[in-house]
């Protein structure tokens, strides 16, 4: 509740009634708080700013601030004309600092210096905004008052974090004291006063991991053209001060997109017909954005972990596959990589992707770069919701052992049961469970493991995707009794070697694992639903409707 109280004091030998109440400051700007010269952080609180003393009084813009002063026992007054700029940029000017009576706010405030302009940019609590530079990367020509250098071009490429922009300063061999600088810029605050759009910026520059923020904080006076060409003025210190034009600052650039191609190409249709897709473990999350040429990666956070723009098709060799050269961003790292997406189910994609960057797009797929589908694990994508789907080829195996890594080779890290427990070995070394069975329930969506050992209850899994490619076949699971232990979705990989079938259940991709998982087994006997597979003889279970490939004599396990 505001208080409110009379003053009266002879000024002139005429008597003056003031009303004051107490003062209190925007809670917006509450915080912590830089300006130049300021050794120490400003702390401003409900009634507070820690250099200037206590708010008093208050009318429109004007605040009235009360302060003592060492050996003189009576308050000072001061008006200070505070401007918010932006929740990050406070802007104000004052009355000489100079120990004044409280008098009239009219007469106080008219002893401001109209002529000063200090700057408070807000500390570490400030949150960063998108940049106002669109569409980057950038092509740079910049001027630090000894000449234009623009040759070689500098650039200013776009990060993950839209709150950055790196610089890439060039060296240019005729202008003395240009050098090559790597500059990550940080936007704080904008703004526009008249016609003219300011930017507050922190600079993290490589060279001076520990500068302080007298060093960091600039500001810049920028305009932009129908050309997307942006002209900039940066300013000499961490204030806005002497800032008039673009073509006026400590440095001046001009920022120019660059020429791309970006524009012409797309992801293809079944992948963006999905504009959100997550990896077979939920952990990342991936989004198909503007106009489907764009894929953004984040984490389960939420956070941004890289973001794709689809640069040019490498090649288009089928309906269900396309290989791209796309240009990565992560962090402020950018480079252009190889990806190749397989259209594996209708809900379910794979890519390849190369794990090293090129700086030039025609190198991306060179074998040096990306070795194809043979050297590098895929990333299994399924849509958000999966629906039960009917499982292919239904029919039962016996499971006749667990698969035991080489010797000193650890088993591959896979989640844990429901239980807690990995599935257990109730009679001597024979596993937990004895059998399988593939859509032998209805509504034939599916696939159910049995065991003959009381404490291992049966397990059933949800089919939803299937393929098989190179004698392997893969079908695409959810628990259908899901517990906080269990992985939201599994990939079960059926392998034919050498006669013999193996399967494995995974977590994290579709992939043969390079090592036995908890979930590794030796399976036999395959046979119909209505059969027991117990009773039959091995050699008359190779049902041929169920192992052949196209027609093949080849024994393998087919899921489509």
């Amino acid at each position: 509740m505001a208080l409110c109280f009379h003053i009266y004091y002879r000024n002139n030998s005429s008597l003056i009634v003031m009303e004051w109440g107490v003062c209190e400051i925007p809670p917006v700007w509450e915080g912590q708080w830089f300006q130049s010269g300021v050794t120490q952080p400003i702390i401003i609180n409900a009634t507070h700013i820690s250099t200037k003393g206590e708010c008093y009084h208050r009318y429109d813009n004007d605040y009235i601030f009360r302060y003592t002063e060492r050996n003189n026992p009576d308050y000072c007054y001061s008006c200070i004309n505070i401007h918010m700029k932006h929740t990050n940029v406070l802007q104000y000017k004052e009355t000489p600092r100079a120990c004044s009576p409280l008098r009239d706010r009219n007469e106080l405030c008219l002893d401001i210096d109209l002529d000063s302009q200090y700057s408070m940019f807000r500390g570490g609590d400030a949150v960063p905004i998108s940049c106002p530079f669109r569409s980057p990367p950038f092509s740079v020509s910049y001027n630090g008052g000894k000449g234009k250098c623009s040759v070689p071009p500098s650039t200013a490429d776009s990060c993950t974090d839209e709150s950055r922009l790196l610089f890439r300063y060039a060296a240019c061999p005729d202008i003395p004291g240009s050098q090559s600088a790597l500059e990550e810029m940080v936007c704080l605050a904008t703004w526009k006063d008249g016609n003219d759009r300011f930017l507050v910026a922190r600079l993290e520059m490589e060279h001076k991991l520990a500068a302080q923020d007298e060093d960091k904080f600039r500001c810049f006076l920028y305009t932009r053209n129908g050309n997307g060409e942006y002209k900039v003025a940066q300013s000499g210190d961490a204030t806005c001060n002497g800032l008039q034009s673009t073509n006026d600052g400590s440095k001046t650039m001009v920022l120019t997109p660059k020429e791309s191609q970006h524009e012409r190409c797309k992801f293809p249709a079944w992948v963006v017909n999905h504009h959100q897709w997550h990896s077979l473990d939920f952990a990342h999350a991936y989004h198909f954005l503007h106009r489907n040429a764009t894929l953004r990666v984040t984490g389960a956070d939420g956070e941004t972990h890289s973001r794709l723009v689809c640069h040019k098709i490498h090649s288009n060799t089928s309906s269900h596959q396309v290989s791209i050269v796309a240009l990565i961003t992560t962090g402020c790292e950018n480079g252009y990589i190889c990806m190749i997406f397989y259209q594996r189910d209708a809900h379910v994609i794979q890519v390849y992707r190369s794990t090293r960057r090129s700086q030039d797009e025609n190198e991306a797929c060179n074998p040096e770069y990306f070795d194809g589908v043979t050297s590098t694990n895929p990333v299994t994508l399924v849509t958000s919701s999966l629906k039960p789907m009917h499982c292919p080829n239904p029919g039962r195996f016996s499971i006749t052992a667990s698969m035991k890594p080489p010797q000193a080779q650890p088993v591959t890290t896979e989640v844990e049961d429901s239980d807690g427990k990995k599935p257990s070995q109730c009679q001597g070394e024979k596993p937990a469970y004895t059998s399988v069975a593939i859509g032998c329930s209805e509504p034939s969506d599916m696939m159910e493991f049995y065991s003959s050992c009381p404490e291992e209850p049966s397990k059933g899994y949800n089919c939803h995707g299937s393929w098989t490619e190179n004698l392997t076949s893969y079908l695409v699971v959810s628990p259908a009794s899901r517990k906080s232990t269990d992985a939201k979705h599994y990939c079960f990989v059926f392998i034919q070697k050498q006669g013999q079938m193996s399967l494995h259940r995974v977590a994290t991709s579709c992939s043969p694992p390079q090592h036995p998982t908890p979930w590794s087994f030796n399976i036999t006997n395959p046979g119909k639903c209505t059969e027991s597979s117990a009773s039959k003889d091995a050699s008359s279970m190779f049902i041929p409707s169920l192992f052949c490939l196209f027609g093949s004599a080849v024994a393998i396990l087919i899921l489509r």
